[in-house]
Parts: C-alpha cells; structure tokens; sequence
C-alpha cells in the first residue's frame, strides 16, 4: 500500500487544546498524539507558598474536576502534618467527590462521546438525540447544584481547607435535594442499559480484545474507591500510594506539550489506563446491588477492554455517584462550628491519590517547618493514559490501513473521546 499521512489540526469535543500525526504504510505506523496547548507550570508557581494556598491553587487546574485537586491536595498535606479527620468530614468529601463525578461523567457521556453513537457532529444536530442530552444536562445541573452547596459555587469551589472545610451546608438545605437526586438515580440506572445497548464499533477498538494492557486504579476494601486505597491493577500491581509513586516515571516527547507516564518495574516500561474502566474492572463488585443488577440486565460483562465502552462504565458510575449521594446525605450530621481540626505545621514528604473522573490524580508534595512548598508533583489522569492513547490510536490504524483518511480521521477521533481526555490538565508542566 501507499503511505498515508494523517492530520487531524484540531480534536472536536474535547477539553482542551490538541490534534494528531500519523504516518502509515504497510509495514509501519507512527502516531502522534500532538498536545500544543500552553504549558501553565503549575508546580513552578506552586513552590514557596504556604500550605494553605495549595488547595485553592490547584483547584483552577481543572474547571471540570477541581474537588479532585483539591482532595489529592489535602490529603496529601494532612498525611505531612499528621492530621486525621473525623467520620463527619470524611463523608462530606466523598460527598462533594461524588457531586463532581456526576457533573464531569454527565458533560463527557451527553455532550461529548454520545454524539458519536448517532452519527452526530454534535449533542445538537441529530433531533433523536435532543432526549439524551437534555437529560446530560439534567443530571449535570444536579451535580453543579449540589457541589455548589457543599462548596459555595460550582466550579473551582472555595470552601475545602487542610484539616476539613471553611464552612460546611445545613443539613435542611442537602435534604432538599434528595427528591431530585432520588429521580435522577432512578433514570441513571436505565441509562445503563442505554449506554449497553450502543452500537459499538469493532473496528474502533484495533485488537484490544488480544491487547493485554493494563488498568490500574485504587482499592479500598470496603468502599468503591475515590479518596482512599491501595493502588492495583489487573497485572498483579498492589502498592501504596508512596511506593506506586516510585514506579510511576513521567517523561516528554518533543511533539507535545502534555507530559507522558509509565510503570517502570523489572526493567521494563509499559503504558497503562487509568478512568472509569479501570475502576469498574478493579472494584464492581463494591458497587451496590441494585447498580450490579442493572448491570447483568444490561449484559454488561466484566472486565470491560474495548475503550470506547468507556462510556458504560461512565454510565455506571454516575448511577453510584448518585446513589452515593443519595446515601451519605440521610446519614448526614452538620459538623457546626468543628468544621476542621486544628493542627500544627511541620516539615515532611507525602504523596495521595484520589479517583478523578478520568482517573487516577497523583499528588507529591515536600513541605518545609512553616508548611511552604519546597518541591511539588502533579501527575493528572491524562497524562498518565497518554501513551496509552498513543497505543490505541496505533492498534486502530495499523488493523484498519486500508481504509480512506476520512474515516481513519473519524475513527481516531471517537477513539481519543473515549478517554475523555482533560487536555488542559495534562499541561500544567512541561520539562524543559
């Protein structure tokens, strides 16, 4: 066959800025997942502040999962400064965790990947798909409403603070939501069958159903995981979140602007896949039964390998979120005026990772005796699946070379949506 060059300049519906190369022919394929949005140097800017600056800070990295920052963050500070919060706080987090889950899965499942199931160039052009994406919108509005309630606004919230929360919600205001949240749970759960039942395309999942990769997320042994874990995977990987931090090496390409992440162990370096499919292979059996029958009733067989069922696993976890919520704010007790613990700041180390909605979020931080900033890490989900991205998007073309670049455009496209890539995130820093 002829060499082919393919050229995407610009990725639609996708947070932020990239596009992507490709040369194919019949004995080669190179591809570039090209990332050329700025870099914002977020740990550069980071370091010499105080530690109180940190969870704000981090929170404007991302305007869609800014409670994942700022979580990673304080847990990572509070590990330095020895602190152990209380039942209450640790339950209005998860919580506020889970308002984000259903606003940031609701945006990517409705308006972002959906489309493509119906042959649309968008949530707005196909009249059949008006339904679903007005009930993304439905079920978003509920997440940024019950963020904004725990966290005073819904994007880049203000209220979380090392040791707890600034200010916390009356438990009358919570209740006030459980109708809506009860309803939107109800049509979560039939969504799951709807997201089943999408006309998934083979030829877009390369030889995934051979490829023997890796998905790697957080473990607790009671809970399904957002804030707190062990970090494993289908590989046999089981680590602390100090010691998975150890393994996990970022490094850049000269095409992109995005840091990319592998394991190295054993003398070897692999990708791997961090999000929601990773979580629901790893831990649907902490699911609640009800979510767990929907799933059987939907065929949904676990582990899910093929990237583009990402957006089942998504559907999955916004029912949990909801249910979650649903849960946590019947049992809610208003923490008043012991919103956050004292403390006192001291030097030290420590690393956290929590669940965002794309994944696995790395926090490094290494703090002097005021509590400032000496050195910082931040791994976000994006960047860590990168190159597995990169290895999808090879598969797909190298199985699929003959076909015209228009529809090898098409393919890589829904392919990268699949990962709801935050792009934005992925930026923050670049090694120069």
């Amino acid at each position: 066959m002829e060499k082919k060059t393919l050229r995407i300049d610009y990725l639609s519906r996708v947070e932020g800025e990239a596009g992507v190369y490709a040369e194919i022919s019949a004995d080669r394929v190179k591809v570039e997942l090209r990332v050329f949005e700025a870099p914002r140097f977020f740990e550069s800017f980071l370091r010499g502040r105080s530690h109180q600056d940190i969870v704000d800070f981090t929170a404007r990295i991302c305007g869609i999962c800014p409670v994942a920052y700022q979580m990673s963050a304080v847990h990572s500070i509070e590990k330095i400064f020895g602190i152990e919060i209380d039942g209450r706080i640790r339950q209005l987090r998860r919580l506020f965790y889970a308002a984000e889950w259903i606003e940031s899965h609701s945006l990517h499942v409705y308006l972002l990947q959906g489309p493509d199931f119906y042959g649309a160039g968008s949530a707005w052009e196909n009249r059949a798909y008006l339904p679903f994406a007005k009930r993304g919108l439905a079920f978003k509005k509920l997440g940024n409403s019950l963020m904004a309630m725990i966290g005073a606004r819904p994007v880049h919230p203000v209220s979380a603070r090392v040791g707890g929360f600034y200010k916390t919600p009356r438990k009358k205001h919570l209740t006030a939501l459980l109708s809506e949240l009860e309803r939107a749970y109800e049509q979560s759960l039939s969504a799951i069958s709807w997201a089943a039942g999408l006309p998934f395309n083979s030829a877009l999942s390369g030889d995934s159903a051979a490829w023997d990769f890796e998905y790697i997320s957080l473990r607790h042994p009671n809970e399904y995981p957002m804030n707190e874990g062990r970090v494993v995977s289908n590989k046999g990987l089981d680590e602390s979140m100090d010691s998975f931090a150890g393994i996990t090496k970022e490094y850049q390409t000269e095409y992109s602007n995005t840091l990319h992440s592998n394991i190295q162990r054993d003398g070897e370096k692999t990708s791997y896949l961090v999000g929601p499919l990773a979580r629901i292979n790893l831990n649907s059996g902490l699911l609640p039964s009800e979510i767990i029958n929907a799933m059987k009733e939907s065929g949904v067989a676990i582990p899910i390998k093929n990237v583009e069922m990402g957006i089942i696993a998504r559907s999955v976890e916004i029912a949990y979120a909801f249910h979650e919520a649903i849960r946590i704010i019947k049992g809610y007790e208003e923490a008043g005026p012991d919103a956050a613990c004292d403390f006192k700041t001291r030097s030290g180390t420590a690393t956290w990772i929590t669940e965002a909605p794309r994944g696995m979020l790395i926090h490094h931080y290494t703090l002097d005796d005021g509590g400032h900033v000496e050195n910082c890490v931040i791994i976000p989900p994006t960047a860590q699946n990168a190159a597995h991205i990169e290895r999808s998007l090879h598969n797909y073309l190298r199985r699929n070379a003959e076909k015209s670049l228009e529809s090898l455009e098409k393919g890589c496209e829904k392919i990268i949506r699949s990962y709801d890539p935050c792009i934005s995130c992925s930026v923050h820093l670049v090694k120069m």
